[in-house]
C-alpha cells in the first residue's frame, strides 16, 4: 500500500524534532503522509513564532522525495514538497545532494536484500545527520497492490541488519514493526521513543523554575540555558543560549565531556555570563563528570535549590 501503520509517527515525529534538520529526503513518498508530517512540524510548527512560515513561499526546510510509481503523485504532493524525484531510489539517491535526515518508511522490504543493503549504505553516505528507517518485523506476504508491483514484499529485515551501522539505534514499536535510526558521527545521539505528556506537578515545578529565571536574570543579559528545550521558548529573555547549539539552535545532549567543555568555553567567550541548570536536566551534571568537575573547579556555584543550579561564568 502506498500507506503504512500509524503506529510509528510518535516515535518518528520525536526523532526529526531532536535532529533539527534544514533538509530531508523522503524515500518513497506513498500517499504523502510524512510530506505532510515533516511539514507541519518544521516549518508550520515554527510558524506560533513566525507566522510568515505558514505560507510556502517562506519556507526555509526543503524536503524532497522519492517515488518509483508516477501515479501515486498528485497536486498535493506538489505542494508539500519542494521537488519529487520519480525512479528507482537506489539509482537516484546517488544522484541527489546530500540531506540531513534521509527517511525510508516501509521501503526495504519491497527490496532484495543485496539490493536493500546497498540503498542503506548509499542513504548514509547522503546523510549528513541520521537515516530513519521503518519496516516489519514479520512477514506480511504482501504481493502487487494499486496496480504496482514495487509493492510487493520482497525481503524480510532484523535489528541485527541494521546493527551491522555504526551508531545504530533499533527498538521495536507495537512488537510489530522496526525502527531503526543510522546517526552520523558529530551528531548527538536521539531519544528513540516517543516525547511523553509532562506531569501536573512537573509542569508546576517547571513554571517555578521560569518565575525564578525571569525574577534573577536580566531580560537582555547573555546566559547559556541547558534545560532540553523545555523552558526556553516560553522565556522573554531573547539571549538564552540553549545547550549545545548550533546555528542558534538546540542540538542535544553532548557526546561526551570534551565536547561539553568546549563548547561551554566557546559560549563564554561568546560572552555568557553564566550556566544555568534547570531540574530536569540535574542528572547531566551527574552523568558527564568531567564537564561537572571542570564547571566546579573553574566557576562559582551562583545558585543552588530544588529548581535551578547556576555558575557565574564571569570570572
Amino acid at each position: 500500500m502506498p500507506s503504512s501503520r500509524p503506529n510509528t509517527i510518535p516515535t518518528v515525529i520525536h526523532l526529526a524534532r531532536q535532529l533539527k534538520p534544514g533538509s530531508i529526503l523522503d524515500v518513497g513518498i506513498g500517499f504523502g503522509k510524512w510530506g505532510h508530517l515533516f511539514r507541519e512540524y518544521t516549518d508550520i510548527n515554527a510558524a506560533e513564532k513566525d507566522p510568515a512560515r505558514y505560507q510556502r513561499k517562506n519556507w526555509r526546510v526543503r524536503i524532497d522525495g522519492i517515488e518509483g510509481h508516477p501515479a501515486y503523485v498528485t497536486p498535493m504532493h506538489r505542494y508539500l514538497y519542494n521537488a519529487i524525484h520519480r525512479g528507482d531510489a537506489c539509482v537516484l539517491i546517488k544522484k541527489l545532494p546530500r540531506y540531513d535526515l534521509i527517511f525510508m518508511g516501509d521501503v526495504l522490504e519491497h527490496l532484495e536484500k543485496s539490493a536493500g543493503f546497498r540503498l542503506l549504505r548509499d542513504a548514509v553516505n547522503q546523510a549528513k545527520r541520521a537515516v530513519i528507517i521503518t519496516t516489519p518485523k514479520y512477514e506480511t506476504g504482501q504481493a502487487d497492490l494499486c496496480g504496482n508491483e514495487l509493492e510487493r514484499h520482497r525481503s524480510l529485515w532484523s535489528a541485527k541488519d541494521f546493527n551491522r551501522f555504526n551508531r545504530a539505534v533499533v527498538k521495536t514499536i507495537d512488537r510489530a514493526t522496526l525502527l531503526a535510526v543510522l546517526v552520523k558521527p558529530g551528531t548527538p545521539m536521539p531519544v528513540c521513543s516517543p516525547q511523553m505528556p509532562m506531569k501536573q506537578a512537573d509542569a508546576r515545578r517547571l513554571q517555578k523554575c521560569k518565575d525564578e529565571l525571569i525574577k534573577r536574570i536580566p531580560p537582555a543579559e547573555p546566559f547559556i540555558l541547558v534545560d532540553e528545550e523545555q523552558l526556553r521558548s516560553e522565556l522573554p529573555h531573547r539571549r538564552a543560549i540553549p545547550f549545545l547549539e548550533k546555528d542558534g539552535g538546540y542540538w542535544g545532549p553532548p557526546e561526551d565531556d570534551d565536547i561539553a567543555i568546549r563548547e561551554l568555553e566557546r559560549l563564554r567567550r561568546a560572552g555568557a555570563r553564566c550556566i544555568i541548570f534547570t531540574w530536569p536536566t540535574f542528572w547531566w551534571l551527574e552523568h558527564f563528570t568531567g564537564f561537572r568537575a571542570h564547571l566546579r573547579k573553574n566557576y562559582p556555584c551562583a545558585l543552588k535549590n530544588d529548581k535551578l543550579l547556576m555558575f557565574d561564568l564571569e570570572v
